[in-house]
């Protein structure tokens, strides 16, 4: 078999993996909305939900890694908040800064892990907006099973996400919400969990329960094994891109990679519950080396004014362009970041400094004056793409 090429670019598709449209929701104070969250396929799933339910787009960012261009994306749409779904281990800090600096509000919704979150998530919507959650529907299922996690996707419920050791936490929020229909999904993968749970609700809870099982299919295995490939490539990228080594990465990587290529070995020998298995420990692994690089990413976006420099003048230049195909008069920015420009290319960091800290200023002015011609130009570009014939 052969292994299909994925191409990971640093920033390339991390930019933007996905913008699922939709129409954006308000909030009772008339607040426009849009979710970033990570592709982490746990969050990512829970987000859809409440993007769904809400009516909110999402904007999806790779897991662990900050892309200094989400924030022109972002200002495209002109929304006044952003949630944030996931930890800054799945979406990093550096995003509440640059929305700080566009002076746009944000909430992180999260916990210690996607189990957590899930609750934190679950505990938002019952607090803020508790009639989506009337006489509802829960899905039920392992959080890293990733057939499971795609089976929740075509159901109109939000998830809950349990492990062996994850089902009490998990158990009081259904209790919580007063579900009345409960839908557990259990795969080979995550039998002893699902079990566990539930026993647990057929004793703790009243409720309506179905159990769905799913088998591990070729095409679900073979599924699992390019999402590990791809967190593999990102992580062995990243921290090729590394100046310092990270010993306790570089042997998780390996582990990665040796996992990888015992899931692709099983599925040629058609054990397709193997590769399944193999495929998901080899991303969590990659994620974890992710997640380190990433760490070590965001020290130096701190501590290197190079690069600092470098980063946010990449910003400001796409927010810039980003504005200018809108429709705006961008001129008198596009002016000075070429002044801007010229004085990084010459080594004068203090100029520079200088010159990013005043157009900041002035495209952060001309987002909030036409925040609501941007927004209603981002609105036309998206009936436009979902118009018949505009493919």
């Amino acid at each position: 078999m052969m292994a299909k090429k994925v191409f990971v670019g640093l920033f390339g598709i991390l930019l933007l993996l996905s913008i699922v449209p939709t129409t954006t929701a308000t909030e009772e104070n008339g607040l426009t909305l849009v979710i970033l969250v990570s592709d982490n396929e746990a969050d990512l799933t829970l987000a859809q939900k409440l993007g769904e339910s809400m009516n909110l787009t999402i904007l999806i960012t790779s897991w662990g890694v900050y892309d200094p261009n989400i924030i022109a994306e972002i200002m495209s749409i002109a929304p006044d908040k952003v949630l944030i779904i996931g930890g800054p281990a799945a979406v990093p800090k550096n995003y509440e800064e640059d929305l700080d600096d566009m002076g746009i509000k944000w909430a992180r919704i999260w916990g210690d892990d996607r189990y957590e979150t899930n609750i934190k998530v679950l505990e938002y919507v019952f607090e803020n907006y508790p009639e989506i959650l009337d006489n509802s529907k829960i899905v039920i299922a392992h959080g890293r099973d990733i057939g499971a996690l795609k089976k929740i996707k075509v159901e109109k419920a939000f998830p809950v996400y349990i492990d062996t050791n994850k089902t009490e936490n998990q158990t009081q929020i259904l209790a919580m919400i007063k579900v009345t229909h409960i839908v557990i999904i259990k795969t080979p993968f995550s039998e002893n969990a699902t079990e566990i749970m539930e026993k647990k609700i057929r004793k703790e809870l009243k409720v309506n329960v179905t159990k769905e099982e799913v088998n591990i299919t070729a095409e679900m295995a073979w599924e699992a094994i390019e999402i590990a490939e791809t967190k593999t490539l990102l992580a062995k990228e990243l921290l090729e891109n590394e100046s310092v080594k990270v010993p306790a990465a570089e042997r998780l990587l390996l582990l990665a990679e040796k996992e990888l290529e015992n899931a692709k070995e099983a599925y040629d020998e058609g054990k397709y519950g193997k590769a399944y298995g193999q495929a998901i420990a080899a991303k969590a692994h990659a994620e974890a080396v992710i997640r380190m690089a990433g760490e070590k990413r965001e020290i130096m976006i701190r501590t290197n004014q190079t690069l600092k420099i470098k980063i946010r003048i990449e910003k400001l230049e796409r927010i810039t362009t980003k504005f200018e195909k809108i429709g705006l008069n961008m001129m008198e920015e596009r002016t000075l970041l070429e002044e801007l420009k010229d004085a990084f290319k010459e080594g004068d960091y203090e100029r520079a400094e200088e010159l990013i800290n005043q157009l900041r200023e002035m495209i952060k002015e001309k987002f909030h004056t036409e925040k609501l011609m941007i927004r209603e130009k981002w609105k036309e570009r998206e009936k436009n793409k979902y118009r018949p014939g505009k493919g």
